[in-house]
């Protein structure tokens, strides 16, 4: 075999090494397409759930927010009026007596 026999058959390898490898690039890029397509629709169901299942969550949290609000308000409104009902009563006392 003379050297450009050769050099003509190590083109021709590498040609077809290179041909391999786009096509194993094209082979593997599609597969990743594919794989994350079909991770999107797996989770699009989960996603609707969490959706569903958070709205009523918030909006417990919402109420109870409200209602947290309304104890603290309650409470200080004791807290700090009690005084002056304390007040109040004895003025009372004073004038019934």
């Amino acid at each position: 075999m003379t050297e450009q026999e050769q050099l003509t058959r190590i083109l021709t390898l590498v040609e077809l090494t290179n041909s391999r490898l786009d096509q194993l690039d094209r082979d593997i890029r599609r597969d990743i397409r594919e794989t994350k397509e079909r991770i999107e629709a797996k989770n699009q169901p989960i996603d609707k759930e969490v959706k569903s299942r958070d709205d009523p969550f918030l909006n417990l949290v919402k109420k109870q927010e409200k209602t947290q609000r309304i104890i603290i308000i309650a409470t200080a409104s004791i807290v700090v009026l009690s005084p002056v009902l304390g007040a109040v009563v004895k003025l009372v006392d004073k004038f019934v007596l």
